[in-house]
């Protein structure tokens, strides 16, 4: 499917929305002013696909079980991560034990579940998704072959993650083709894209 610079712009404006909404969580949890910047997405295919800069990360993967199917990722760095659940927890983190695994999967969860509410009042559809599984990225080219070796491209939406006085980051979410052409479907349904 042929997509647009239009369409891929009207796809980072849903994922503004829906990203946005995660950082409202993730300040409600850091109890910092969190803002991000403007989505860059490009559409690549799993080879060109560049995640190193993140190594090593932390990834969580949902798929997509109702009103839209694919796996989505979101990565971060691990010490970004770490900085992240210390501020949560209020301890200083610096390993990965069950007690700040089990902050980390509730920070990336709740940042996951408000962008997929988000995009789902977009698109005025119910979407669920699969519980959350995390795991640690250390070698990012074993990542992206594991979780999108099958498709014929992915989109990522990148963006930098600024929280008050505290961290400038970057993350970036992957999504399968599937995804990503159901949402473009949607939306050319909802109002064409011209």
């Amino acid at each position: 499917m042929d997509v647009t610079k239009k369409e891929i712009d009207a796809i980072g404006e849903l994922f503004n929305i829906g990203i946005g909404s995660s950082a409202t969580a993730l300040s409600t949890i850091l109890s910092k002013t969190v803002n991000i910047s403007v989505p860059k997405v490009d559409i690549v295919t799993p080879k060109d696909l560049d995640i190193t800069y993140l190594e090593p990360a932390f990834g969580i993967s949902v798929d997509y079980t109702k009103g839209l199917r694919g796996t989505n990722s979101l990565l971060l760095k691990r010490e970004d991560i770490l900085k992240m659940v210390s501020q949560m927890t209020y301890m200083e983190i610096t390993e990965i034990d069950e007690i700040s695994q089990s902050a980390i999967c509730e920070l990336m969860n709740q940042m996951m579940g408000s962008s997929s509410t988000a995009i789902a009042g977009f698109l005025n559809k119910e979407i669920d998704i699969s519980t959350p599984k995390l795991g640690e990225v250390q070698d990012t080219n074993s990542y992206k072959d594991f979780m999108y070796g099958q498709y014929d491209t992915v989109m990522t939406v990148t963006f930098t993650l600024d929280v008050e006085d505290f961290l400038t980051t970057n993350f970036i979410t992957v999504m399968s083709s599937d995804i990503y052409q159901a949402i473009l479907d949607e939306m050319r349904k909802m109002h064409p894209i011209t």
